[in-house]
C-alpha cells in the first residue's frame, strides 16, 4: 500500500472522527451562535440572536447557507428534524474541511518537496485540533479550509482564484488579512509576470465576494452594512475583543503553540534557517503571532488559520536534520526528530480521544434528551439556568410552542434589546458567579409560570432546587449527563423536573 492510499484511508478515519466529535461534544459557543441559532431564527421567525448580530460585526453568509438547507428541507416537511437542524450544518462544514485538507496536501508537496510534504500531511491528519474542529461550524475552521485552498492557488500562480478566496475569507472574518499581508511580495512577484488585464481580473475576483457580502448583509439588516468594517472598528479600534476575556501577550507562545504542536514546537525557529521555502513561511507565522499577541482576547482556535503553515515548516526541518548525518550534532538532532514524531502522534491520538469524547460532551446529550422529553407536550416551559450562551437554544431544543427562559449577556449599549417587554429579564452581569439565583428565580416567578424542566450544570443544581423550594415548588433531578473530567469545567449537566406536579 503506497502513501497516497494510506493517506486516503487516514483521511476517511479523520472525517468520521470529526463528525462524531462534533455531534457529541461542544467547543465554543460560536459554533451555535454564529450558525445554527441564527439560521433557525431566520427560518422560523423565533429564537435568539446574540448582541454581535445587532452590532453588525458578523457576516450573514454562513447562517444563510444553513438557512438554504432549512428552506429546501421545508419543501419535504423535514426542516424540523434534528437531522436537518443540527447534523446537516456539520456535514456541510466537514465537506469544506475535506476540500481544504486535500489542497493542503498538494500545497505541502509543492512547497517543501515530496518527503517533507508527506510528513506535513501526516501531521495534519494526526492533529487533534484539526480533527476536533474539522466538522464544527465555526468561522475559524472555515477560514483554515479557505487558507489551505488559497495556499495551493498562490503556489501554483492561479492568482485570480486566489484573489476570490481571499476576498471571501476577508468578508467572513476580516482578521484573515493578517496572515496574508506578508504574502504580498510573493503575490506581487507572481503578478508582475502577468498582463495588466490579469491584474484587473484579480481585483474583480477579490471584489466579488466583498460586494456580495455587502449586498447580503445590508439586505438582512435593512440598512447599508459593511460587517468587516464594523468588525475591525469593534475589535481593533475600540478593543472590544476584551469583552470575551483577556490573556497575556505571550499566551500563544507558552500555551497556544505547544497545545497545537506538542514536542514539534521547538522546531519552528529552525524553519528560518532550513531553506528558502521555509524561511518565508516562518516569517509569515512570526508576523501572524506577533499581531495576534496584541489582541487582548486569545483562544487556541484562533491558531487554526495559521496551522497549514506550521506543519510544513516542522516537517521540512525534520527532513533536513534527519538527512544530514555529517556530525554528532546532526545525528543527535535526527534522533530527537524521530522521537518528537512518535510523541506528537501519541499525544494527538490521546488528545483526540479525550477532548473529543470525554470533555464537554454533556450539553448536546442533555439538549437532545430534553428535546425528546418535550416533544409530546403542547406548550412546554423550559428554563436554562446556565452561564449565558453555554447551551444552544432553539436549534437543539426544538419545539414550535416552547416557552424558553435563559440568561443573556452583552455590552451595556445592547442590553436594552433583551429587557424590553420582559417581566424580569435574566441578565448575567459579569460572569455567572455574580448571578443571584434566589432573587432571579423569585422575581421571575412573579410574571411567569414555573417551568416543566430546568437545564443546569450540576454544581448549581442544589442552589436552584433550594430557590424553587422557597417559592413552594419541588424539583428533582430526572436526568444526569456526564460533561467533563477537567476540574475547571462542570462535571455534569442535569435536567430537573417537577416533583409534585405544581405549576
Amino acid at each position: 500500500m503506497n502513501f497516497r492510499q494510506l493517506a486516503q484511508m487516514a483521511l476517511v478515519i479523520k472525517v468520521l472522527l470529526a463528525v462524531m466529535i462534533a455531534r457529541v461534544s461542544d467547543f465554543v459557543p460560536d459554533e451555535h451562535w454564529e450558525s445554527t441559532e441564527v439560521a433557525y431564527s431566520l427560518h422560523y421567525g423565533r429564537g435568539h440572536l446574540t448582541w454581535e448580530w445587532y452590532a453588525n460585526i458578523r457576516s450573514y453568509i454562513p447562517p444563510v447557507l444553513i438557512l438554504i438547507v432549512y428552506k429546501l428541507a421545508s419543501v419535504f416537511n423535514s426542516d424540523g428534524s434534528l437531522m436537518i437542524l443540527v447534523k446537516a450544518p456539520i456535514m456541510i462544514q466537514v465537506a469544506l474541511s475535506v476540500v481544504g485538507w486535500n489542497y493542503f496536501h498538494q500545497f505541502a508537496f509543492a512547497r517543501v518537496g515530496s518527503n517533507a510534504g508527506k510528513l506535513a500531511t501526516i501531521f495534519m491528519l494526526m492533529s487533534w485540533l484539526t480533527t476536533f474542529c474539522g466538522a464544527r461550524v465555526i468561522s475559524n475552521q472555515t477560514e483554515m479550509s479557505l487558507n489551505c485552498i488559497a495556499l495551493y492557488l498562490i503556489e501554483m500562480g492561479d492568482l485570480a482564484k486566489f484573489s476570490f478566496i481571499m476576498g471571501l475569507n476577508f468578508a467572513l472574518r476580516p482578521t484573515a488579512a493578517i496572515l496574508w499581508l506578508p504574502f504580498l511580495p510573493e503575490f506581487y512577484g507572481k503578478l508582475k509576470e502577468t498582463t495588466f488585464k490579469n491584474f484587473l481580473k484579480c481585483l474583480t475576483f477579490a471584489a466579488l465576494p466583498l460586494v456580495g457580502a455587502l449586498a447580503l448583509d445590508s439586505m438582512m439588516t435593512s440598512s447599508l452594512t459593511i460587517t468587516w468594517l464594523e468588525f475591525l472598528k469593534f475589535n481593533l479600534l475600540s478593543g472590544g475583543s476584551g469583552e470575551f476575556g483577556v490573556q497575556s501577550p505571550s499566551w500563544y507562545f507558552y500555551s497556544g503553540l505547544p497545545s497545537v504542536l506538542g514536542p514539534l514546537v521547538v522546531l519552528l525557529p529552525f524553519g528560518f534557517f532550513c531553506s528558502k521555502e521555509t524561511r518565508s513561511l516562518t516569517i509569515y507565522v512570526a508576523f501572524f503571532l506577533e499581531v495576534y499577541s496584541f489582541f487582548p482576547h486569545k483562544e487556541i482556535r484562533f491558531l487554526l488559520p495559521v496551522t497549514p503553515l506550521l506543519f510544513p515548516i516542522c516537517a521540512s526541518v525534520i527532513c533536513t536534520f534527519v538527512k544530514k548525518q555529517t556530525n554528532i550534532i546532526y545525528r543527535l538532532c535526527g534522533t530527537y526528530m524521530k522521537l518528537a514524531i512518535t510523541l506528537f502522534i501519541c499525544l494527538n491520538v490521546g488528545a483526540t480521544i479525550f477532548f473529543g469524547f470525554l470533555h464537554q460532551c454533556g450539553m448536546k446529550r442533555a439538549t437532545a434528551d430534553l428535546s425528546r422529553k418535550i416533544s409530546e407536550m403542547d406548550e412546554p416551559r423550559v428554563w436554562i439556568m446556565t452561564p449565558c450562551y453555554a447551551v444552544p437554544f432553539h436549534s437543539h431544543i426544538h419545539h414550535p410552542n416552547i416557552e424558553l427562559e435563559y440568561y443573556v449577556c452583552a455590552p451595556k449599549e445592547f442590553l436594552h434589546l433583551y429587557t424590553n417587554g420582559s417581566s424580569y429579564p435574566l441578565i448575567q452581569p459579569n460572569g455567572f458567579g455574580t448571578v443571584d439565583l434566589d432573587l432571579d428565580i423569585s422575581k421571575k416567578l412573579i410574571g411567569a409560570k414555573a417551568p416543566h424542566f430546568i437545564l443546569a450544570f450540576q454544581e448549581h443544581v442544589p442552589k436552584i432546587i433550594s430557590a424553587f423550594d422557597n417559592e413552594g415548588y419541588k424539583y428533582k433531578v430526572c436526568a444526569t449527563h456526564f460533561h467533563s473530567y477537567m476540574t475547571d469545567f462542570p462535571a455534569a449537566v442535569q435536567i430537573l423536573c417537577n416533583a409534585v406536579g405544581k405549576y
